[in-house]
């Protein structure tokens, strides 16, 4: 799972890694993200790519779940089958810029993945409107797939990696190809990535 990212690019190497032409909120959230925070996110509308501030963690759906319990991950695999995500996935489609995400060792220390290059990267994610006792709120969720070489070696599980070239066709949720979107699930190559233990070396 992905339970923890980092951001620190500001604003404006952020409108250039992810070209955007606006955003909606000023205050960009920085640092350590966890679940149940706002979060920076990457959505198109009207053709250009605009930056908003999103929950993190769809809120359980089921008598059964834990209402403080937030779905924050879904597994790709299965993305297309779940009710909970389903039709997020097929109109709702995000990215999440970060810099770095963590992943824990069975032995629970913490690890930092980031890129070789040390640019922010996007995230997969989905998202959805929820309705709460006095407002709209918009949440998301991180897509996993299974780990690169590089991963694997601390966790079973990585959180899908956008490459730049690919995020147009992610975030075009007027069109829907099940396969062309499934075969951006693949593992991002562990040779343009580095690992540290614990916290993203440049916060």
């Amino acid at each position: 799972m992905c339970g923890k990212f980092v951001l620190v690019s500001n604003i404006g190497q952020i409108s250039e890694e992810f070209n955007l032409t606006g955003f909606h909120e000023s205050v960009l959230p920085r640092g350590d993200m966890l679940p149940g925070q706002k979060c920076a996110c990457v959505i198109a509308a009207e053709k250009k790519n605009i930056l908003l501030n999103m929950r993190w963690g769809f809120p359980p759906r089921w008598p059964t779940q834990t209402a403080a319990r937030l779905l924050i991950n879904a597994r790709a695999e299965t993305l297309s089958e779940k009710p909970t995500f389903k039709e997020s996935f097929q109109r709702r489609r995000c990215v999440i810029p970060a810099d770095g995400f963590y992943e824990w060792s069975k032995d629970r220390k913490q690890f930092c993945f980031y890129l070789r290059n040390q640019r922010s990267f996007g995230l997969a994610g989905i998202y959805e409107e929820n309705k709460t006792p006095v407002e709209k709120e918009t949440s998301f969720v991180i897509i996993t797939t299974a780990p690169n070489k590089l991963i694997e070696q601390v966790h079973n599980r990585m959180p899908v990696i956008i490459p730049a070239d690919k995020q147009a066709l992610w975030l075009n949720n007027a069109r829907f190809d099940k396969s062309e979107l499934d075969s951006l699930f693949i593992p991002y190559p562990a040779e343009k990535m580095e690992m540290c233990p614990g916290k993203y070396p440049l916060q």
